[in-house]
């Protein structure tokens, strides 16, 4: 829920923006674009009754409205802005005192001294926002100091700062600040909203709100009670203590001084959550666990390889390794058919020796493709009764018409494979006895049968098989693999985006850096061998020396282990910063594996001490927003910390102090809202919350005191 205390919606004053001016519908339009859940309307000098009634019709209660205005102070001859806002159940009055002291007078004439001006509102119990330091043009501290000595409610009166660090500045040298918009241009509003203040309680109304501002236990319990919360009973220590804890669903800060067991309550959080089946572990910074976490190793690198557009060449390493001469026949043969030619009548009469060969080189190539075909054929009738999707946007009798239809087609294929099959075995075995005649005849007759074939084409095409499966295998080889990259983290808005960078690389001869590692357990020498004889291979498919190349193949060391391509393939895994390599410090690598424990996506975050090794900036720019959002989303978060950024800006519902003393360990708990602890074994026992988090966290109040000096001055 957020606020915006300082809102236009005229242009009164001669120096006002025309972009200033909105009406109602165009107002509830864009503020109800945005989170702003309350709004207050502080015009220069003037109040519109009928634009506020007219907004909040408009609104129709999905937004509050509170009527206020900006009034020009003079106080000791220096002019400066109060603004004055009021419960909308006080309008009417409200506007009869405006119009009363305005009369006559335009906004830019207008002014008010500090005492005509608590004397006509006090007594509609408004608050107070005053200008302040750098917020022009603003109310001195004396004039301040003069507004407070007049009976107001003290915490009625705010500072109003220029922007969220001013404010936190404010508040935390013990001043009531707040900051609104001021808008200027109402096309441009949904763009300033992000920075504007986030209420931690939900508020119902002004009166709740002043309430609120006035530390009202009743109000503020009523305001946490809306937030779900249980109690849990842990036994974090070994002597068996039980101490009971109530967890938001929010944020919950653990605190104390070192050595009083902190630790020891998350992981009985942790045990207790994981017991109850929702997993939960807690988060401890360390800045190895970066590169664990990323791999940068390579340990699982596998995993993450796309190899798309590659072919691994597994078939073709295997044939060129099992590749052997195949010899065209020789002269002598045809010779010896001829002379022994007609010497042997039986052996004439017998023409199935001369038969010419059937079996072609790719004679079992069409019975594959069918195969194939009926594999994936009944692979899609399979999907189809299995898989959900198409379940949803299809009928049943659709569905079984489709797996009719490719059964159908399944069977013919499977009908066709078989034929194709049984002309090819069929072609393998005439081949076979025409041969064994071939061979029976001449050692019976001693007549040479006639050669089937020169061989000259068997020959030839076995030499252009390897020449083309090697040729295929140094394509692949050569083919650039894409680079994998994943977004690790921002280290700041001055450095940008941390990358994770994987290069992929087949070993082609001429890798050397020690930077690029084999995928496999094996040798890079013999890595490369491989392509150096791979090229041979290829450059000598058609010479008489092919086959020395070959043997020295098989001969490599690891030639066992090279199967495919996939063998050869060598990483480089590292992180890069703006295109360039780089090597995140300690304290970037915590950040940025705090950074990624909060950005899963979980239902309980337990963190130990996520300061240690980050910035204060880091710390209040990116973590605090990131703990602040899981709060809003409803997630239980629990936080160890010696930090004040983290303890205190979070504004969290729960705050656990631990502490030892005279007595022993103790354990306290509560919240910023009320500014108190109450000890848990005794409630009788209670300390101030503010006191407690500036001695545990800012080293005591004359410690804060003196920092807050040394700023000031500076």
């Amino acid at each position: 829920m957020k606020i915006d205390i300082h809102v236009h919606t005229r242009k009164t004053k001669q120096g006002d923006a025309p972009t200033r001016e909105v009406t109602p519908e165009k107002f509830s339009k864009i503020v109800l674009s945005t989170d702003v859940k309350i709004l207050a309307i502080t015009n220069h000098n003037v109040f519109d009754l009928q634009q506020f009634n007219q907004m909040e019709v408009c609104l129709d209660g999905a937004v509050q409205i509170w009527p206020g205005i900006e009034l020009d102070v003079i106080d000791d001859g220096k002019r400066s802005h109060l603004i004055v806002i009021v419960s909308p159940n006080k309008r009417d009055e409200f506007n009869q005192i405006i119009n009363q002291l305005t009369e006559g007078k335009s906004a830019d004439e207008f002014t008010i001294s500090l005492e005509d001006t608590v004397e006509s509102f006090e007594k509609l119990d408004p608050l107070y926002v005053a200008h302040y330091l750098g917020k022009k043009p603003d109310m001195s501290e004396a004039s301040i100091l003069k507004l407070l000595g007049m009976g107001i409610n003290s915490n009625r009166v705010i500072k109003e700062a220029t922007n969220s660090i001013s404010a936190g500045i404010f508040i935390a040298h013990g001043h009531k600040s707040m900051y609104g918009s001021d808008v200027r241009d109402w096309d441009k509003y949904t763009e300033i909203v992000g920075e504007l203040p986030e209420l931690r309680l939900s508020v119902d109304s002004f009166e709740h709100f002043c309430l609120l501002l006035e530390k009202d236990v009743p109000a503020i319990d009523t305001a946490i009670e809306r937030k779900h919360s249980e109690v849990l009973t842990l036994q974090p220590f070994e002597d068996e203590t039980k101490v009971k804890i109530r967890a938001f669903n929010d944020i919950n800060i653990i605190f104390g001084p070192k050595g009083t067991g902190k630790t020891k309550i998350l992981e009985a959080i942790a045990k207790h959550y994981s017991n109850r089946g929702t997993m939960a572990s807690v988060f401890e910074s360390a800045p190895d666990k970066l590169a664990d976490r990323f791999d940068i190793k390579g340990k699982n690198i596998e995993e993450s390889i796309d190899l798309q557009g590659v072919d691994c060449c597994h078939e073709e390493i295997s044939r060129i390794r099992k590749a052997k001469e195949l010899d065209i026949t020789s002269l002598y043969k045809y010779r010896e058919f001829f002379n022994s030619e007609n010497k042997n009548k039986n052996a004439k009469r017998m023409k199935i020796k001369d038969l010419p060969t059937l079996l072609s080189e790719n004679s079992d190539s069409k019975f594959n493709e069918y195969k194939d075909a009926h594999s994936k054929v009944q692979d899609m009738v399979n999907f189809l009764k299995t898989n959900s999707s198409i379940d949803e946007v299809t009928t049943d009798e659709e569905r079984a018409s489709l797996i009719s239809d490719l059964n159908v087609l399944s069977s013919k294929l499977k009908n066709g494979s078989w034929e194709l099959f049984s002309e090819w075995k069929s072609a393998k075995l005439t081949d076979s006895a025409s041969q064994c005649f071939r061979d029976e005849v001449t050692r019976k007759t001693g007549e040479r049968s006639k050669p089937s074939e020169t061989g000259f084409k068997i020959f030839a095409t076995n030499r252009l098989n390897i020449g083309r499966d090697s040729k295929k295998v140094i394509e692949n080889i050569n083919k650039n693999i894409q680079d994998k990259i994943e977004n690790v983290g921002v280290l700041g808005p001055d450095k940008g985006l941390l990358k994770c960078a994987t290069s992929f690389q087949f070993q082609n001869g001429d890798i050397h850096e020690s930077k690029y590692l084999s995928m496999k357990s094996m040798r890079k020498q013999d890595q490369k061998e491989f392509v150096r004889i791979m090229g041979s291979i290829n450059d000598k498919a058609t010479s008489n020396d092919l086959f020395d190349s070959l043997t020295e193949l098989n001969a490599i060391v690891d030639i066992d282990k090279i199967l495919s391509l996939s063998d050869l393939l060598l990483f480089w895994r590292r992180f890069t910063l703006s295109g360039e390599d780089y090597s995140p410090s300690n304290g970037e690598c915590s950040m940025l594996n705090l950074h990624s424990e909060l950005a899963e996506d979980k239902e309980i975050y337990l963190l130990d001490e996520p300061e240690r090794s980050l910035g204060n900036e880091y710390i209040n720019d990116v973590i605090i927003p990131l703990i602040n959002d899981k709060a809003i989303q409803g997630k239980m978060v629990f936080i160890s910390t010696h930090d004040a950024n983290v303890a205190v800006r979070t504004l969290p519902y729960n705050s656990i102090y631990r502490c030892h003393d005279k007595d022993g360990y103790g354990t306290y708990t509560g919240n910023p809202f009320s500014n108190s602890l109450i000890c848990l074994e005794n409630t009788e026992k209670t300390l101030d919350w503010k006191l407690i988090s500036m001695k545990t966290l800012e080293g005591g109040q004359n410690a804060f005191g003196e920092r807050g000096k040394i700023y000031g001055n500076n």
